[in-house]
């Protein structure tokens, strides 16, 4: 018998060889060069968006007191089944699940909320509550994709835990509110519902498999499916028959406790209180088992069309810490799409980093110039709004087309004359304040201290917020 140590691990996960790259640059299906389906690269204006919806996203929750957590990307997979059920679309066909060399069956994350549940439990915080954190990161879904949405997306999600008061979900909401109006989303539409407590949904739950099964055979496979596992997911459905008979069921709120609906009335009554606009979406059902009470969802226009996208949504779950064995802990949290708040937002609504570029006309002054350079990011450190390029190669020619091209603004040109005569010549590749495109500036720069404060008075009003 072979000891541990030597076995081998299952041939399905044998390592294999790495193929030849092929002989043809054409992008075909399996080249090593082409990304995986529904998967992408980020660049350009598409991750300076990406970069300023993250950044404004950490600031607006960092306000509302959430701390950043970072959760593995890789989980066991019956953490999803038990959290997120094993009806779900989510858990049932979507996930990206497989054995591990040890053959423990693992999945990549298809949400966050999952995870953070378990960190909680695992690192015995439960009795440490209230919890606020925050995340952000890459998701995986074998969804198919289209139009904002990708097999690999990425959330910015917060969740509080240990909060059980309608104020905390005013405030929550209020915080998805604040987020979207610090991006400059326009004409975003809040929608807001109740699924009720434990015994309302009961009550609900009976109801409508006893409704839905006098038209089970008109319904879609996914809600025949649904009708015994989770009924209240049939309301969800995008199959035009299963909408045509479900908008004649009788509405949750009919078997709501008086307790559901106090805690309904209640954050209804803190929105209005707080100046936030929504409506009322009685069929808003969030797609996954663990929700209770309070359901949003924001959506806006996406592109030139009026086709409003949802861009963020949440809810409450109260019983998923008890149901995965941390105890009963009330809890409360919202995630962002990303993919779609790239498309949300209009690339020019934000300011972008200015590009100064720093240039040595011969090799004579390229000393001076490395040591220019890192001077003047020092002096710039604290400036969120400028950036400092040090291109290398090339003649004088060469470098400052580069320079055009990545989209600097202005040129700091290094010569021998420059060096002589103790300034640094400014040369504007586009029209920036009084200075017209081509404009030379020189500025005094003594070169012995490199002391900055001249150039840096010259800059400072250019680049102001």
């Amino acid at each position: 018998m072979k000891k541990d140590s030597e076995k081998k691990a299952p041939s399905a996960h044998a390592t294999k060889e790495i193929p030849p790259l092929p002989p043809s640059s054409k992008n075909f299906e399996g080249s090593p060069l082409r990304p995986v389906r529904g998967m992408r690269d980020i660049l350009g204006k598409d991750a300076e968006t990406f970069q300023h919806i993250i950044q404004t996203l950490q600031h607006v929750v960092s306000l509302h007191g959430f701390s950043f957590i970072e959760t593995p990307i890789v989980e066991f997979t019956n953490l999803f089944e038990r959290c997120l059920g094993e009806g779900t679309d989510v858990v049932g066909k979507e996930m990206f699940s497989f054995l591990d060399h040890s053959e423990g069956a693992v999945s990549l994350r298809p949400e966050g909320t999952a995870s953070i549940v378990r960190a909680l439990i695992n690192n015995k915080l439960t009795q440490t509550l209230p919890q606020r954190w925050f995340y952000w990161g890459p998701m995986f879904r074998y969804d198919r994709p289209q139009k904002g949405r990708y097999r690999q997306f990425y959330q910015f999600g917060v969740e509080c835990l240990g909060e059980a008061s309608p104020l905390c979900d005013a405030d929550m909401i209020a915080s998805a509110w604040k987020a979207l109006q610090s991006l400059g989303i326009k004409n975003a539409a809040l929608s807001f519902n109740s699924i009720g407590d434990t015994e309302s949904r009961e009550r609900y739950r009976t109801y409508l498999v006893e409704y839905f099964s006098e038209y089970e055979k008109d319904l879609s496979v996914d809600s025949q499916r649904r009708l015994r596992s989770n009924p209240l997911r049939i309301l969800d459905s995008k199959d035009q028959k299963d909408q045509d008979i479900a908008q004649d069921a009788k509405n949750i709120w009919d078997f709501f406790t008086k307790d559901a609906w106090d805690f309904f009335d209640e954050v209804q009554n803190l929105l209005k209180e707080l100046c936030i606009p929504y409506t009322i979406d009685p069929m808003l059902v969030r797609g996954l088992d663990y929700y209770d009470h309070a359901t949003f969802e924001i959506k806006a226009p996406v592109g030139a069309s009026d086709q409003k996208l949802a861009l963020l949504g949440g809810g409450r779950y109260n019983g998923l810490v008890q149901q995965m064995g941390g105890g009963a802990v009330p809890a409360i949290g919202w995630a962002a799409g990303v993919d779609r708040l790239i498309l949300a937002l209009e690339q020019d609504s934000f300011p972008k980093r200015e590009l100064l570029s720093l240039l040595f006309v011969s090799e004579k002054e390229k000393m001076w110039a490395l040591n220019f350079a890192n001077d003047l990011r020092d002096a710039l450190f604290a400036n969120p709004r400028l950036s400092v390029l040090f291109l290398t190669s090339g003649d004088l020619s060469k470098r400052m087309k580069v320079s055009e091209r990545l989209g600097a603004t202005l040129a700091l040109l290094i010569g021998e004359d420059e060096i002589k005569g103790n300034f640094v010549t400014c040369k504007f590749f586009a029209p920036k304040g009084l200075f017209a495109e081509g404009h030379e500036e020189k500025v005094k720069l003594h070169w012995d201290t490199l002391h900055l404060e001249d150039l840096l008075k010259f800059l400072d009003p250019l680049f102001a917020e």
